[in-house]
């Protein structure tokens, strides 16, 4: 037989005080009862196991404190790591989270965002997959969007608006990676973006052509292979690059990554052979044999900011505003300065 449930009524006669009391301290609103007695409250609940019930309480305010979050791969590091600050930053401000991993899918994309909406969720971040970046399913996701009362903010991933979104200057870090590489003496880069419907993929290769200009050098189409941002494509694109290239430019450390793998699994010395570089600078990037160079995003200082607008847009729906990040260039043995051996 089940326990019956512990109440208010059942904190409040523990304490010997109000049930009104009770519900002023548990639910944190203000209140002019003395720290003694909230400590008293709250201990006194804890102690007889007492589980708030937010269906009611979200009945009584029209708020349910819960925030919903749509990630396209937690798989990713990058993503991984995001939502573990994100989560953290959330319940300093009083809300849980509700998690969605989309797995790249326009589909679950939609099914997310209604599943979140119909949960009353109060606030939704958003990470749109690869899918619903193209054109035609992009435009749909917007409308859907919009159709939305519920605040929202882009992360990472975005289309043309105003939409409020959090981002990294993808331009400005793909041209600082190709013009550190081209400065080390390597004019044969190969290039493993992510998908090219991504603004990630999109800006750090616009970035990379620019360096490519601004040192008056040809850039070399076929040196391109279109991966996935994940391991795999790393491996593929290595075996087409090797042969080809002094450096590859992996768009993310998880093509990097799968560069080394395919690298050490055919006799290929990283950096003397070939150099590698990568972006984002997860955890995994120092520890690495070679430790690797890349771009390292701000996923802390971004996922806070996220919270932060998020919390602002709540309170005020006609709050906009958009914040691109800069990537810091990290310096390590993956490659090898060619202008040093002249």
């Amino acid at each position: 037989m089940l326990k019956n449930k512990i109440t208010i009524k059942d904190v409040a006669l523990a304490c010997g005080v109000s049930q009104t009391s009770v519900s002023l301290v548990l639910n944190n609103r203000k209140n002019n009862i003395s720290e003694k007695t909230k400590k008293l409250i709250k201990s006194v609940a804890n102690e007889l196991g007492y589980i708030p019930n937010h269906s009611a309480r979200s009945l009584a305010t029209n708020k349910t404190n819960t925030i919903g979050i749509v990630i396209p791969d937690l798989s990713n590091t990058f993503f991984a790591e995001a939502v573990r600050v994100i989560q953290i930053e959330l319940h300093k401000y009083g809300y849980d989270s509700l998690l969605c991993n989309s797995e790249e899918k326009y589909e679950n994309d939609l099914k997310y965002i209604r599943l979140l909406s119909n949960r009353n969720v109060d606030g939704l971040i958003f990470t749109m997959s690869a899918e619903s970046m193209i054109s035609k399913n992009q435009e749909n996701i917007k409308k859907i969007l919009k159709q939305m009362t519920i605040p929202y903010i882009l992360f990472d991933r975005y289309y043309n608006g105003d939409d409020s979104k959090v981002y990294v200057d993808n331009f400005q870090s793909g041209f600082e990676m190709v013009d550190f590489l081209i400065n080390h003496g390597h004019q044969k880069i190969g290039f493993i973006t992510g998908p090219m419907n991504l603004n990630s993929s999109i800006g750090r290769l616009e970035g990379a052509k620019k360096a490519f200009h601004d040192n008056n050098l040809i850039f070399d189409d076929s040196l391109i292979f279109h991966g996935k941002y994940d391991v795999d494509s790393g491996r593929e694109g290595a075996k087409y690059l090797l042969h080809k290239v002094s450096s590859i430019f992996a768009f993310n450390d998880l093509m990097a990554l799968g560069v080394i793998d395919y690298a050490k699994q055919n006799s290929f010395n990283i950096p003397n052979d070939v150099s590698l570089a990568g972006f984002d600078d997860i955890i995994y990037s120092s520890m690495l044999d070679p430790s690797l160079t890349t771009m390292k995003q701000p996923i802390e200082k971004m996922s806070k900011k996220l919270c932060s607008l998020l919390i602002k847009k709540i309170e005020n729906p006609n709050y906009h505003e958009s914040i691109s990040f800069k990537a810091k260039l990290i310096k390590r043995s993956s490659v090898l300065n060619k202008t040093e051996n002249k």
